[in-house]
């Protein structure tokens, strides 16, 4: 038997029973996921820098960013939930029908979250889960062992066990999840995993979001401010040591600049991080020997 069919039962008659729907539902998850946020944040952020060995300020992000979705929702929800009137053919309108379009909730969500924006990246689609009236399963990544068993002792004490869960394991458990028929999964990760998961939801028809990692060029012209241009690109490329989607991948420097620029670049390490990156608190380090590949 699935071990985690137990758990999803739960979530299947927690949204049979129609509660989730309601404008004042949805609310009151966000709210639950705000004071999750705010009143443990020195605790998630000393997890996530235990997680990364180090004490970068980097962490605040993750705690913040995912509020101010959470805000954004807030503000928005009202107008996401009314009617939306749909434009019929026109014999039908000078007949005087009407169509409406309802937003319906799915059902049932996974979200299966990252290492590398362990807050951000999980709550982030939980919240457009929640305002759209879904309870959630949260999948957290076995790589963050600190940040993982802390958002796993929190999420119970912040929601309805129906409402949302969290769980979290390797490669056996993301199998067993993945047999079950959700009605909707995000999955964020890399592409070899995401083929996995979308294999995975074609057998019981699941819709999904993937979003999953690549390369981000940084251009660099003749008319770019070289200082700028190199601290900017250089602090994208080794926050949380170059672990995170939005990480720049290469930077293509016209000819006529590209030795200037270079030349800025070293400047620039050694300004954020020291002669000695290696001994630097604020540099995060590679998360586990298999991501070095």
């Amino acid at each position: 038997m699935n071990h985690f069919e137990p758990l999803f039962d739960n979530h299947k008659a927690y949204f049979n029973t129609n509660v989730t729907k309601s404008y004042q539902w949805r609310i009151e998850q966000l709210n639950r996921l705000a004071r999750l946020l705010t009143e443990n944040q020195q605790a998630l952020r000393t997890a996530i820098c235990q997680d990364f060995k180090t004490a970068s300020e980097e962490s605040l992000f993750e705690v913040t960013a995912p509020l101010g979705v959470i805000a954004g929702a807030k503000s928005q929800l009202a107008d996401w939930m009314k009617p939306v009137e749909c434009l019929l053919p026109k014999f039908l309108r000078d007949s005087g029908h009407k169509a409406m379009i309802y937003r319906e909730p799915y059902g049932v969500n996974l979200v299966m979250g990252p290492f590398n924006g362990p807050l951000l990246l999980l709550f982030d689609p939980t919240v457009n889960a929640l305002a759209a009236g879904n309870p959630c399963i949260l999948k957290l990544s076995d790589q963050i062992p600190k940040t993982s068993s802390l958002v796993l002792e929190l999420v119970p004490n912040y929601f309805e066990p129906g409402a949302v869960s969290a769980v979290t394991g390797g490669i056996e458990e993301n199998t067993e999840l993945l047999k079950l028929p959700f009605d909707f999964i995000f999955f964020t990760g890399s592409v070899p995993v995401g083929k996995v998961v979308m294999r995975a939801a074609v057998e019981n028809l699941t819709p999904m979001l993937l979003e999953l990692g690549g390369q981000n060029p940084a251009f660099v012209d003749t008319t770019a401010n070289l200082k700028d241009a190199a601290k900017k690109i250089v602090w994208g490329a080794m926050a949380r040591g170059g672990q995170w989607c939005t990480s720049p991948g290469h930077a293509c420097v016209h000819e006529s600049i590209a030795e200037p620029f270079v030349a800025e670049c070293k400047k620039v390490i050694v300004e954020l991080y020291g002669a000695d990156p290696k001994n630097n608190s604020d540099y995060s380090r590679i998360i586990s020997d298999r991501e070095l590949a």
